[in-house]
């Protein structure tokens, strides 16, 4: 399947690559590409070479290709693929081909982006879509392995880290995330943990898709969008050896915040067969803020990564049966320990910090464990159509922290056990010579429960069956206009046993099922060459965490019938432009998005108390503007705008008279960028990060309330190129700036304002063997 991106942040951007394109057109490769449709070709050169294709959709309706056998190298093979066509290409960057018209200028303003290291899940949209290449992922690790501050630092609409091992606060969109890795999801809806980023290490990734505001195509509860984490694939030839080493530290600390991480790669082809194998381990030190002072390792009650240590091992396997069939099987182990000899103190929010206190925290060690199978077929030509068909498994667990009485009445310690097998078909059939229909069917099963360490259940075992069947339809109208359209029909079936709360109060279990189609609409107008106008509505499905309502459960006689969480329907409407000339590329968006029934957490004035959710009418609505430029010849500029606000309507009578919390509405956030290609193997990048302010609750203490002061954050990378390796130095913080992380300020409780991290310096030397 292919994948559309707009809101680009590719390759022919400075913000991905202004340095000069490696060796990679020259490699001799055996191509064994038949004659046939031209766009089915292209997917499987893409394969072949390694390399990702930009183009437009509408370039290739209807073309054939005499396609190319023999040893060539990847400039030589689309020569002869693009044969007897009007059509041109252009590497720009390492990895990636742009198309257009012979003799036009290139224009990145509607792309089609061949989703051919790995299987991807986003088609044709107007929405908003960010994708994070690899080049971008990799910069930003020479500061810092934690996904979740990677993403905020490149994607639009995406709330600010929380630098802990939880997303609790950052959201998209005002919306909880939904994260998929290689399509197959990472966020648990019975029971979502907030640890959906801290399932896999960044060293096995390749690129991130971003697809911002609710979808009705991939259903599973993506309301505020989805985030696709694509893992690496092989690159062809004989068996190739990478390490990469790297070392980190903060000045004002050295001995106690050291840290070390180690990635072994190997990966190659031969034949039909390709592999690649990756290892890492990472011991992570302790963390220090700007004033020099020992920051908590679990600095807001939701787990940390300060003294820890984590390991990722990921495999892929890949054989092509023929030019037109593929198996790829792939495997992710991750697992995160945290043991630590400090525990968190007491402050005063807003006024004193959250200290850290010597003393082995009480209970058991803290940690994440994630074990991910995924099977995947692939058949470019069954009666014309693409097949892919995808079976997965995963097997999740992460313990947190204990919590002293009164909380969970005696106090204790919680863990979330979850078992997930899924299974997707997906048939992309053409529409003629005048669009495209994609259509097929999820279905999920998954066990989740929450028990804690003494033999209680804080959330009981449950189970939860989902099916939804969808078809997704892009037609050209000429060739300025291109419409789209969707329809997806969501069953989920619970089952639940009975159960007694940690209030010990006995719940009657039960079954319930829900069923609701959902739509999505759109279009796209290309206004001139460089510029696109586009528009769209569209709807996301999800029942709002049922464990955490069960949880919740305070008194006698209640059954699982009576309580009937009800689901909730998120209607997105979106608006915006893009626009790709030589040296400039941008892109803005306006959305608003509703809910009839929201799903919004209470705001207890106490850690002691349970958070639990209301369910209002509530909106989110904001503004997106990304913009890349070369100014000059080996200078990139570019950056970010990210602002929303959301409101609650909380006696129901139709006027929104409150604003929402938080930890679902983040304040401004501003990124920029500056980079030269200094030499012709030295690259140098300052970045910066503005987070603003958020007061919207004077007088009104409570969970998500807290007054967000702004903070601006600096970077500096410099990395040297070298024959077979590179050496990057990274300084974080480069200012030594005193901060708190959003999550810390809205919170608004003593024992979670923990400030940010100081100023770390790191370097990773990387080589090839």
């Amino acid at each position: 399947m292919t994948t559309t991106a707009y809101a680009l942040e590719g390759p022919n951007n400075a913000d991905s690559n202004t340095g000069t394109v490696p060796s990679v057109e020259s490699r001799k490769l055996p191509f064994n590409i038949l004659p046939q449709d031209l766009s089915s070709a292209l997917s499987r050169f893409g394969e072949t070479a390694d390399l990702q294709l930009l183009y437009d959709a509408k370039m290739t309706t209807g073309l054939k290709t005499q396609g190319v056998q023999g040893t060539y190298t990847p400039r030589e093979a689309l020569e002869f693929i693009l044969d007897g066509t009007d059509l041109d290409f252009r590497f720009t960057a390492r990895d990636t081909v742009t198309l257009t018209k012979a003799a036009d200028s290139i224009s990145l303003g509607n792309i089609e982006v061949g989703v051919t290291r790995s299987v991807g899940n986003l088609i044709d949209t107007p929405q908003s879509v960010t994708i994070v290449r690899r080049e971008q992922i990799q910069r930003q690790m020479d500061l810092t392995t934690d996904l979740g501050d990677i993403l905020a630092k490149t994607v639009p609409g995406l709330g600010t880290s929380t630098e802990g091992n939880t997303e609790v606060g950052q959201t998209l969109r005002g919306q909880n995330l939904f994260v998929l890795i290689d399509g197959v999801p990472q966020t648990l809806p019975l029971r979502n943990g907030q640890r959906n980023l801290r399932t896999i290490d960044p060293a096995a990734i390749e690129r991130v898709e971003v697809l911002r505001g609710s979808t009705s195509v991939y259903g599973l509860g993506g309301t505020g969008g989805i985030i696709n984490i694509i893992t690496k694939r092989a690159e062809e030839g004989p068996a190739k050896f990478t390490t990469d080493f790297t070392v980190r530290f903060q000045p004002s600390e050295v001995g106690e915040s050291a840290s070390e991480r180690l990635t072994q790669r190997v990966e190659g082809r031969h034949e039909q067969l390709d592999y690649i194998l990756s290892a890492t381990g990472e011991q992570t030190g302790g963390f220090f803020d700007g004033e020099g002072d020992r920051i908590s390792p679990d600095p807001n009650g939701q787990g940390g990564i300060a003294d820890s240590d984590s390991y990722n091992l990921f495999g892929k396997l890949g054989y092509d049966l023929d030019e037109q069939q593929r198996f790829e099987l792939s495997a992710n182990s991750f697992k995160l320990e945290q043991e630590t000899n400090f525990s968190r103190g007491v402050g005063l929010t807003g006024v004193v910090k959250t200290p850290a206190v010597p003393g082995v925290p009480l209970g058991e060690d803290t940690g994440t464990e994630n074990l991910q199978l995924n099977l995947n077929y692939r058949n470019t030509d069954v009666m014309g159509s693409i097949v892919k068909t995808q079976l997965y498994y995963r097997d999740f667990w992460t313990r947190y922290g204990y919590f002293p009485p009164p909380t969970h009445t005696t106090g204790g310690q919680t863990f979330i056990d979850s078992q997930r097998y899924g299974g997707r078909l997906d048939i992309e059939t053409p529409l003629f010579s005048f669009g495209r229909l994609l259509w097929g069917v999820d279905v999920v099963y998954e066990e989740t429960s929450q028990p804690m360490e003494d033999g209680r259940f804080f959330t009981p075992e449950m189970e939860q069956w989902t099916v939804g069947p969808f078809a997704q339809t892009e037609v050209f109208l000429g060739e300025s206009l291109t419409l789209h359209g969707g329809v997806r029909y969501e069953t989920i079936l619970f089952a639940v046993d009975n159960f007694t709360t940690v209030g010990n109060f006995d719940v009657v279990g039960g079954n319930l099922d829900y069923g609701r189609e959902v739509f999505n609409a759109g279009a796209v107008y290309n206004l001139t060459e460089e510029v696109d106008l586009y528009a769209s509505f569209s709807q996301g499905f999800t029942v709002p965490e049922i464990g955490r309502v069960l949880r919740t459960v305070g008194s006698a006689g209640a059954s699982v019938d009576n309580i009937r969480p009800k689901a909730q329907v998120v209607d997105t409407y979106q608006v915006g432009a893009r626009g790709s000339w030589a040296n400039v590329q941008g892109d803005i968006s306006l959305f608003y998005s509703d809910s009839d029934l929201g799903s919004t957490l209470t705001s207890p004035t106490s850690p002691n108390v349970l958070i639990g959710l209301l369910r209002i009418p509530e909106r989110v609505y904001g503004l997106e503007v990304s913009v890349n430029a070369q100014p000059f010849d080996k200078w990139g500029i570019g950056g970010t705008l990210s602002w929303m606000e959301g409101e609650l309507d909380s006696d129901n009578d139709g006027n929104f008279d409150s604003f929402m919390l938080g930890n679902r509405i983040s304040p401004l956030k501003l990124t920029s960028y500056i980079e030269n290609q200094t030499l012709s193997n030295w690259r140098n990048r300052l970045q910066f990060l503005y987070s603003g302010n958020r007061d919207r609750f004077k007088g009104q203490p409570g969970f998500g309330r807290g007054a967000v002061d702004d903070y601006v954050l600096v970077d500096l990378v410099s990395t040297l190129n070298f024959e077979t390796g590179s050496l990057s130095v990274g300084i974080k913080n480069l200012f030594d700036e005193q901060y708190f992380p959003n999550i810390s300020q809205i919170y608004d409780f003593n024992d979670r304002y923990s400030a940010g991290s100081g100023r770390s310096i790191s370097a990773t030397y990387s080589f090839k063997w």
